[in-house]
């Protein structure tokens, strides 16, 4: 992004170019203008003078084009719908409760300062407030973030030269782009809900007075609340480390797509875009009772109500009955899995799903307690081993016979992390009703906020490798062993208690996942950062171990490409699944 501004800038031949592109800027990205002012500072092409006047110019004015445009839209119903998505524009009367402090705050955190400047002008707060506090809060944000640009750059430049300087910057903004595109809901909403205060009111980082709870699990206890400093780091920094020993394993071993092999029978190993029902089908004989019952439907039709009375009948057939879980069978991190407990919302579920895609519907397990079961058998070896067994707590909080669940969620440290999908405020999850946000649970009762327990809507992951048994290892090594050339993924399962499971009893398989599977159980917030790492990267290095066996033994890669086409078609359908739940 930075080299095209500067090619931009290059282009620029006088200094009213220059002031006019910066005046422009903040109508694309406030932050990135900044960036940008800052450069043509550092280089001398500006003076500071000019270009805070030209930014700050560009900054009011594209604040008040929004704050229009939310005018517009309570008397244009096609602008309001083509602006704000309906669910952002119910949350506004929660963000704007407190109106100078959500805008003051809006400024300086990246990601929301479109929602609540174009909800200002929607929900009709006056011009005159409008303009003072947004002309004041850039009136103090943008000198002091731009001197520090400067300065920053100055000190750069003079010590590492001119590229160490905007390869900072790219990584700067880089981060900014990625904290944009997921917003800190729960924070913007206590802002919303307690003014300033909410900015400092959140829970403490113990779950405390917690009995029995999660049905089949262990008992949470005091077990920490806490968001793990792994979680908070942006995927795509946090996974540099790993993409750098990828390319060091793919010259050592001279093969980039060399992981694939792990599982060869399985599309590109499992490493992305597999079917969940390839997986499920390879397990054979009496390994099969340990499997949910399932069937799959492709959605072809336009007709979508067509299609949902086909899954209704075909369930029936199958003898699955209500509640159901339904899924895509192409997925990842739970994406479009809801539950379903009436016809009705089959129907309606179907009816939401891209044609041309299959989906499945399984039996929901009768139990809750759910795990994620590592497995891994080297090919050299006649038996395999269960090297991780994680605990996947649900997103939940805990009633004080006081509060709302909507206040508990953004009391509570890590359900207010993602308040922005237990509001419904993102399209990929459907969230919570408005009955259920308004409700004020009990004193100790546990209020579950989805039915996904992925990390990606707050599920909490517990290690529990010390409750790996003999018989529990040697039930999934038999599983495993079912499958033809299965050799390293994970289950995961719903259970009935962590004694049976040990026995290696009352369990069911809900998916298996393969080669870009994680052992999650380096998930856990009680983990340390190097130690996430370290059982990552180990377990990276035994995928190219384990397919260089493989490859030995006379398999074929499938090469880079497929695993791109894989990996695209799992994106594209991603962003069309019906919401999570």
């Amino acid at each position: 992004m930075l080299d095209i501004l500067q090619t931009l800038l290059d282009m620029a031949s006088s200094r009213p170019i220059e002031a006019l592109i910066l005046f422009l800027a903040p109508f694309a990205r406030e932050d990135v203008a900044i960036v940008v002012g800052g450069l043509l500072i550092v280089e001398q092409r500006l003076p500071f003078g000019l270009a805070l006047a030209s930014l700050y110019a560009g900054i009011v004015a594209s604040d008040f084009l929004l704050f229009g445009l939310g005018r517009l839209a309570r008397r244009n119903n096609r602008l309001r719908r083509l602006l704000l998505h309906p669910r952002v524009e119910r949350a506004n009367a929660w963000l704007l409760g407190h109106v100078p402090a959500a805008m003051i705050v809006a400024r300086i955190v990246p990601g929301v300062i479109f929602p609540v400047y174009v909800g200002c002008g929607l929900l009709g707060v006056r011009t005159a407030v409008f303009a003072l506090i947004t002309m004041a809060t850039a009136a103090v944000y943008l000198p002091a973030l731009l001197w520090l640009v400067v300065r920053f750059g100055d000190d750069v430049l003079s010590g590492a030269g001119y590229w160490a300087w905007v390869l900072t910057l790219t990584i700067l903004v880089i981060l900014i782009t990625n904290r944009a595109r997921n917003p800190p809901w729960g924070l913007m909403l206590r802002v919303g809900r307690f003014g300033f205060a909410g900015v400092f009111r959140q829970a403490g980082k113990a779950i405390k007075g917690v009995g029995k709870s999660h049905a089949g699990m262990p008992s949470l206890g005091a077990l920490s609340s806490r968001i793990g400093l792994a979680e908070r780091i942006p995927p795509k920094l946090f996974y540099v480390p790993m993409a750098f020993q990828w390319l060091w394993l793919s010259a050592r071993y001279r093969s980039l797509s060399l992981p694939t092999l792990v599982n060869p029978l399985i599309e590109v190993g499992g490493l992305w875009g597999e079917s969940k029902q390839v997986y499920l089908d390879m397990v054979s004989g009496e390994a099969r009772q340990w499997i949910a019952p399932y069937v799959m439907m492709a959605r072809g039709s336009a007709d979508g109500t067509a299609d949902g009375r086909r899954a209704a009948a075909l369930a029936r057939e199958n003898g699955l009955t209500f509640p159901l879980v339904a899924k895509p069978d192409i997925g990842w991190q739970g994406y479009g899995v809801r539950s379903l407990a009436t016809e009705a919302e089959l129907l309606a579920y179907v009816a939401a799903f891209p044609a041309g895609a299959t989906l499945m519907l399984q039996q929901l397990a009768p139990w809750e307690g759910e795990a994620g079961v590592f497995y891994v058998r080297r090919p050299d070896q006649e038996r395999g081993e269960v090297v991780a067994l994680t605990l996947r707590y649900f997103p939940h909080v805990i009633g004080d016979g006081v509060q709302t669940v909507r206040d508990l969620i953004l009391a509570d440290q890590r359900a207010s992390w993602k308040a922005g999908l237990h509001f419904g405020l993102q399209n990929r999850h459907g969230g919570l009703t408005q009955q259920m946000l308004n409700r004020i649970p009990g004193a100790g009762e546990i209020v579950r906020l989805s039915f996904i327990g992925s990390i990606r809507v707050g599920g909490l992951y517990r290690d529990a490798g010390a409750q790996i048994t003999p018989a529990l290892s040697e039930r999934f090594d038999a599983i495993s062993r079912s499958m033809p050339e299965f050799h390293y993924g994970r289950y995961d399962i719903r259970f009935a208690s962590m004694e049976r499971l040990q026995e290696g009893e009352d369990f069911l398989i809900i998916e298996i996942n393969g080669a870009g599977s994680e052992s999650i159980s380096a998930w856990d917030p009680k983990t340390p950062l190097l130690e996430v790492y370290r059982r990552l990267l180990a377990h990276q290095r035994m995928l190219f171990e384990i397919g260089a066996m493989n490859r030995q033994r006379g398999w074929k890669t499938p090469g880079p490409l497929a695993i791109l086409r894989a990996a695209r078609r799992q994106t594209g359908l991603i962003g069309r699944y019906p919401p999570s739940s």
